[in-house]
Protein backbone atom coordinates (compact mmCIF):
# COMPACT_ATOMS: atom_id res chain seq x y z
CA UNK A 1 0.00 0.00 0.00
CA UNK A 2 1.03 3.58 -0.59
CA UNK A 3 -0.17 6.52 1.49
CA UNK A 4 -1.83 9.22 -0.59
CA UNK A 5 -2.62 12.92 -0.17
CA UNK A 6 -6.34 13.61 0.27
CA UNK A 7 -6.08 17.40 -0.10
CA UNK A 8 -8.92 18.60 -2.31
CA UNK A 9 -10.60 15.17 -2.35
CA UNK A 10 -14.21 14.96 -1.15
CA UNK A 11 -14.53 13.09 2.11
CA UNK A 12 -18.30 12.80 1.80
CA UNK A 13 -19.70 9.32 1.10
CA UNK A 14 -22.44 8.26 -1.21
CA UNK A 15 -25.40 6.48 0.33
CA UNK A 16 -25.94 3.07 -1.24
CA UNK A 17 -28.61 0.38 -1.17
CA UNK A 18 -28.14 -3.36 -1.57
CA UNK A 19 -30.08 -6.54 -0.90
CA UNK A 20 -29.76 -8.17 2.53
CA UNK A 21 -31.05 -11.33 4.07
CA UNK A 22 -34.47 -9.85 4.89
CA UNK A 23 -34.76 -6.87 2.54
CA UNK A 24 -33.02 -3.74 1.33
CA UNK A 25 -30.04 -2.51 3.36
CA UNK A 26 -28.44 0.92 3.39
CA UNK A 27 -24.84 1.94 3.82
CA UNK A 28 -22.27 4.62 3.07
CA UNK A 29 -19.43 4.15 0.59
CA UNK A 30 -16.25 6.24 0.46
CA UNK A 31 -13.84 6.02 -2.48
CA UNK A 32 -10.24 7.30 -2.55
CA UNK A 33 -8.78 9.35 -5.42
CA UNK A 34 -8.06 7.45 -8.62
CA UNK A 35 -9.79 4.98 -10.87
CA UNK A 36 -9.34 1.75 -8.93
CA UNK A 37 -10.02 -1.02 -8.52
CA UNK A 38 -9.36 -0.38 -4.84
CA UNK A 39 -9.04 -2.62 -1.80
CA UNK A 40 -12.13 -2.15 0.37
CA UNK A 41 -12.77 -2.17 4.10
CA UNK A 42 -16.26 -3.29 5.18
CA UNK A 43 -16.65 -1.87 8.70
CA UNK A 44 -19.42 -3.40 10.81
CA UNK A 45 -21.04 -1.25 13.46
CA UNK A 46 -21.77 -2.29 17.03
CA UNK A 47 -25.11 -2.39 18.81
CA UNK A 48 -25.15 1.38 19.48
CA UNK A 49 -26.37 2.29 15.98
CA UNK A 50 -30.13 2.59 16.50
CA UNK A 51 -32.66 3.72 13.92
CA UNK A 52 -32.51 7.49 13.65
CA UNK A 53 -28.86 7.73 14.68
CA UNK A 54 -26.83 10.64 13.36
CA UNK A 55 -23.62 8.56 13.53
CA UNK A 56 -24.22 7.33 9.99
CA UNK A 57 -20.98 6.91 8.06
CA UNK A 58 -17.90 7.11 10.34
CA UNK A 59 -15.94 9.59 8.18
CA UNK A 60 -13.17 9.73 10.79
CA UNK A 61 -12.35 6.07 10.21
CA UNK A 62 -13.03 6.25 6.47
CA UNK A 63 -10.51 9.08 6.07
CA UNK A 64 -7.71 6.97 7.53
CA UNK A 65 -8.35 4.16 5.07
CA UNK A 66 -8.81 6.53 2.14
CA UNK A 67 -5.35 7.95 2.89
CA UNK A 68 -4.03 4.40 2.41
CA UNK A 69 -5.75 4.09 -0.98
CA UNK A 70 -8.59 1.90 0.31
CA UNK A 71 -12.32 2.25 -0.23
CA UNK A 72 -14.53 2.07 2.85
CA UNK A 73 -18.10 0.79 3.26
CA UNK A 74 -20.07 1.37 6.46
CA UNK A 75 -23.18 -0.81 6.03
CA UNK A 76 -26.22 -0.73 8.31
CA UNK A 77 -27.54 -4.18 9.13
CA UNK A 78 -31.31 -4.71 9.20
CA UNK A 79 -32.94 -2.87 12.09
CA UNK A 80 -30.09 -0.41 12.61
CA UNK A 81 -29.39 3.10 11.33
CA UNK A 82 -31.02 3.70 7.96
CA UNK A 83 -31.86 0.05 7.25
CA UNK A 84 -35.40 -1.12 7.95
CA UNK A 85 -36.06 -4.20 10.02
CA UNK A 86 -36.68 -5.49 13.53
CA UNK A 87 -34.56 -3.54 15.99
CA UNK A 88 -32.13 -5.16 18.40
CA UNK A 89 -34.18 -4.10 21.43
CA UNK A 90 -37.34 -5.66 20.02
CA UNK A 91 -35.70 -9.00 19.29
CA UNK A 92 -33.28 -9.19 22.22
CA UNK A 93 -35.39 -7.98 25.11
CA UNK A 94 -33.95 -10.10 27.93
CA UNK A 95 -31.51 -8.40 30.32
CA UNK A 96 -27.79 -8.79 29.66
CA UNK A 97 -26.17 -11.50 31.70
CA UNK A 98 -29.18 -13.81 31.57
CA UNK A 99 -29.51 -17.13 29.80
CA UNK A 100 -32.42 -15.71 27.80
CA UNK A 101 -30.25 -12.85 26.54
CA UNK A 102 -27.55 -15.32 25.54
CA UNK A 103 -30.09 -17.35 23.56
CA UNK A 104 -31.78 -14.35 21.93
CA UNK A 105 -28.55 -12.57 21.04
CA UNK A 106 -26.83 -15.64 19.62
CA UNK A 107 -29.83 -16.29 17.36
CA UNK A 108 -29.83 -12.64 16.28
CA UNK A 109 -26.11 -12.82 15.49
CA UNK A 110 -26.67 -15.70 13.06
CA UNK A 111 -29.32 -13.75 11.15
CA UNK A 112 -27.41 -10.46 11.24
CA UNK A 113 -24.28 -12.06 9.87
CA UNK A 114 -26.14 -12.77 6.65
CA UNK A 115 -26.24 -8.99 6.18
CA UNK A 116 -22.46 -8.82 6.58
CA UNK A 117 -22.08 -11.36 3.78
CA UNK A 118 -24.58 -9.33 1.73
CA UNK A 119 -22.29 -6.31 2.10
CA UNK A 120 -19.42 -8.44 0.79
CA UNK A 121 -21.55 -9.50 -2.18
CA UNK A 122 -22.35 -5.86 -2.89
CA UNK A 123 -18.82 -4.42 -2.85
CA UNK A 124 -17.37 -7.44 -4.67
CA UNK A 125 -19.65 -6.59 -7.59
CA UNK A 126 -18.58 -2.96 -7.90
CA UNK A 127 -16.19 -2.08 -10.73
CA UNK A 128 -14.30 0.31 -8.43
CA UNK A 129 -13.48 -2.51 -5.96
CA UNK A 130 -10.91 -5.29 -6.23
CA UNK A 131 -12.92 -8.37 -5.18
CA UNK A 132 -9.75 -10.19 -4.11
CA UNK A 133 -8.81 -7.48 -1.57
CA UNK A 134 -11.84 -6.99 0.67
CA UNK A 135 -11.36 -6.72 4.44
CA UNK A 136 -13.99 -7.31 7.10
CA UNK A 137 -13.69 -5.17 10.20
CA UNK A 138 -15.85 -4.24 13.16
CA UNK A 139 -16.04 -3.12 16.76
CA UNK A 140 -17.94 -4.63 19.70
CA UNK A 141 -20.91 -6.48 18.17
CA UNK A 142 -19.32 -5.69 14.81
CA UNK A 143 -16.14 -7.34 16.05
CA UNK A 144 -18.08 -10.54 16.71
CA UNK A 145 -19.48 -10.26 13.19
CA UNK A 146 -15.94 -9.91 11.85
CA UNK A 147 -14.95 -13.34 13.16
CA UNK A 148 -18.26 -14.96 12.19
CA UNK A 149 -18.04 -13.54 8.66
CA UNK A 150 -14.41 -14.60 8.20
CA UNK A 151 -15.31 -18.14 9.17
CA UNK A 152 -18.41 -18.10 6.95
CA UNK A 153 -16.89 -16.89 3.67
CA UNK A 154 -13.39 -17.41 2.24
CA UNK A 155 -13.65 -14.38 -0.07
CA UNK A 156 -12.53 -12.03 2.70
CA UNK A 157 -8.81 -11.29 2.39
CA UNK A 158 -8.34 -10.67 6.13
CA UNK A 159 -10.11 -9.18 9.14
CA UNK A 160 -9.71 -6.68 11.98
CA UNK A 161 -11.66 -7.29 15.20
CA UNK A 162 -11.93 -4.48 17.75
CA UNK A 163 -13.29 -5.56 21.14
CA UNK A 164 -15.52 -8.28 19.75
CA UNK A 165 -17.26 -10.06 22.64
CA UNK A 166 -15.92 -7.76 25.37
CA UNK A 167 -19.45 -7.18 26.70
CA UNK A 168 -20.55 -10.80 26.43
CA UNK A 169 -17.50 -12.91 27.29
CA UNK A 170 -18.00 -13.40 31.03
CA UNK A 171 -21.74 -14.11 31.24
CA UNK A 172 -22.88 -15.34 27.83
CA UNK A 173 -21.39 -18.81 27.20
CA UNK A 174 -23.28 -19.48 23.99
CA UNK A 175 -22.01 -16.28 22.35
CA UNK A 176 -18.50 -16.97 23.64
CA UNK A 177 -18.62 -20.46 22.10
CA UNK A 178 -19.79 -19.01 18.76
CA UNK A 179 -16.79 -16.67 18.74
CA UNK A 180 -14.29 -19.38 19.67
CA UNK A 181 -15.76 -21.79 17.12
CA UNK A 182 -15.41 -19.11 14.43
CA UNK A 183 -11.79 -18.48 15.45
CA UNK A 184 -11.15 -22.22 15.23
CA UNK A 185 -12.31 -22.25 11.61
CA UNK A 186 -10.61 -19.15 10.21
CA UNK A 187 -8.56 -19.53 7.04
CA UNK A 188 -7.62 -15.84 6.72
CA UNK A 189 -5.30 -13.64 8.82
CA UNK A 190 -6.95 -11.63 11.57
CA UNK A 191 -5.90 -8.69 13.75
CA UNK A 192 -7.31 -8.41 17.29
CA UNK A 193 -7.31 -5.03 19.06
CA UNK A 194 -8.52 -3.73 22.43
CA UNK A 195 -7.49 -1.07 24.95
CA UNK A 196 -6.48 -2.27 28.39
CA UNK A 197 -9.44 -0.57 30.12
CA UNK A 198 -12.11 -2.08 27.84
CA UNK A 199 -14.93 -4.02 29.50
CA UNK A 200 -12.98 -7.27 29.27
CA UNK A 201 -9.75 -8.05 27.40
CA UNK A 202 -10.16 -11.83 27.75
CA UNK A 203 -11.47 -12.14 24.14
CA UNK A 204 -8.16 -10.90 22.71
CA UNK A 205 -6.13 -13.03 25.13
CA UNK A 206 -8.08 -16.26 24.67
CA UNK A 207 -8.59 -15.99 20.92
CA UNK A 208 -4.88 -15.22 20.50
CA UNK A 209 -4.01 -18.34 22.48
CA UNK A 210 -6.30 -20.43 20.27
CA UNK A 211 -4.84 -19.00 17.05
CA UNK A 212 -1.30 -19.48 18.32
CA UNK A 213 -2.01 -23.15 19.04
CA UNK A 214 -3.33 -23.47 15.48
CA UNK A 215 -0.21 -21.73 14.11
CA UNK A 216 -2.66 -19.41 12.35
CA UNK A 217 -1.49 -16.00 11.02
CA UNK A 218 -2.68 -13.22 13.30
CA UNK A 219 -1.72 -10.01 15.07
CA UNK A 220 -3.02 -9.01 18.48
CA UNK A 221 -2.45 -6.08 20.79
CA UNK A 222 -3.96 -4.82 23.99
CA UNK A 223 -3.14 -1.11 23.93
CA UNK A 224 -2.62 1.05 27.04
CA UNK A 225 -5.79 2.54 28.57
CA UNK A 226 -7.82 4.79 26.30
CA UNK A 227 -9.92 7.49 27.96
CA UNK A 228 -12.23 6.46 30.78
CA UNK A 229 -12.72 2.79 31.50
CA UNK A 230 -15.82 1.07 30.18
CA UNK A 231 -17.99 2.59 27.44
CA UNK A 232 -15.50 5.27 26.40
CA UNK A 233 -12.62 2.82 26.15
CA UNK A 234 -14.90 0.43 24.27
CA UNK A 235 -15.15 3.05 21.48
CA UNK A 236 -11.41 2.83 20.80
CA UNK A 237 -12.03 1.78 17.19
CA UNK A 238 -14.12 4.85 16.40
CA UNK A 239 -11.99 7.39 18.27
CA UNK A 240 -8.41 6.10 18.50
CA UNK A 241 -7.34 5.85 14.86
CA UNK A 242 -4.09 7.74 15.48
CA UNK A 243 -3.12 5.10 18.07
CA UNK A 244 -4.16 1.85 16.39
CA UNK A 245 -3.58 3.05 12.81
CA UNK A 246 0.13 2.07 12.57
CA UNK A 247 -0.57 -1.49 13.72
CA UNK A 248 -3.38 -1.97 11.20
CA UNK A 249 -1.34 -0.37 8.41
CA UNK A 250 1.50 -2.86 9.05
CA UNK A 251 -1.03 -5.71 9.13
CA UNK A 252 -2.45 -4.62 5.76
CA UNK A 253 1.07 -4.24 4.33
CA UNK A 254 1.63 -7.87 5.18
CA UNK A 255 -1.70 -9.42 4.31
CA UNK A 256 -3.72 -7.11 2.04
Amino acid sequence: MQKIDLEGHSLAPREVEFSGGTGVLNGFLFLPPGDGPFPCIVDNHGSATPPGTTDLSHPQTATLFLSWGCAYLFPHRAGYGNSPGVTLGEEVAAPRGTKAHDEQMSARLVRENQDVISALDYVAGLEEIDPARIVVMGSSLGGIHTLLALAADPRWRCGVDFSGGASQWAKHPKIKRMILDAASNLTQPVCLIQPENDFNTAPTTEISFLLQKRDHPYEAKVFPPWGNAGPEAHRFCATGQQIWGPLVYAFFERYL
